[in-house]
């Protein structure tokens, strides 16, 4: 047994986190310079500056200001992909699979950081081949809610409403999330969540309380 080889790939394991861990304190503090400023008035100096690094120190995570924000979407796509999507694929029922990924989008959006969820929509300043990448990351999302939608339309829970309208309303009440929640708010995280769920579930969809 080579002990020299394990504790080797043990370090570069722990260095690969501690990057890890390190771009995603970028991303997040980034990302809520740019919803301040907006992305050009944004300058890689405040990003440094925000994140306790150097100009140059900054440079030894991303290439560039566009290429910092691809990855941001990127990350935000991510992390739907990972706590939302990903877990709702495996119900099997469109109602409870409704209330899981409306219950853990709004999870996401309140703990992710709410900026990366507001710079998802973001289009300056990004190459128009990385455009169509978040683009077409963003539509599978949007698809994926419009047909556990249609779904619950063709199970007659959502009759007379249009599918297209519904789905792009739940969007709507879910992004316009990460605008307004205040951490210091008088509800709880979870008191929101249940109020999110309850409103795009029970009240705009028609079904029953779980």
């Amino acid at each position: 047994m080579n002990i020299g080889s394990g504790v080797v790939k043990a370090q570069e394991g722990t260095k690969k986190q501690g990057k890890d861990d390190r771009l995603v304190e970028i991303y997040r503090g980034a990302a809520a310079i740019i919803h301040h400023k907006g992305y050009d008035a944004t300058s890689l100096q405040d990003i440094a500056e925000a994140v306790g690094l150097t100009k140059a120190g900054l440079y030894h995570y991303i290439q560039s200001k566009e290429q910092l924000l691809y990855e941001i979407m990127n990350y935000g796509m991510d992390r739907v992909e990972t706590v939302v999507i990903t877990p709702a694929r495996g119900v099997a029922d469109p109602a409870q699979r409704m209330r899981t990924l409306t219950s853990n989008y709004a999870s996401l959006i309140i703990e992710n950081g709410q900026p990366i969820t507001i710079i998802l929509s973001e289009s300056t300043g990004l190459t128009a081949a990385h455009l169509r990448k978040v683009i077409r990351r963003r539509r599978a999302f949007y698809e994926f809610v419009r047909d556990t939608i249609q779904q619950l339309k063709d199970a007659g829970n959502v009759e007379g409403l249009d599918v297209s309208v519904t789905s792009l309303s739940v969007f709507g009440v879910m992004m316009w999330l990460a605008h307004w929640y205040q951490h210091e708010g008088r509800l709880t995280r979870e008191e929101v969540v249940d109020q999110i769920t309850e409103l795009t579930v029970v009240r705009m969809l028609g079904l029953p309380k779980a």
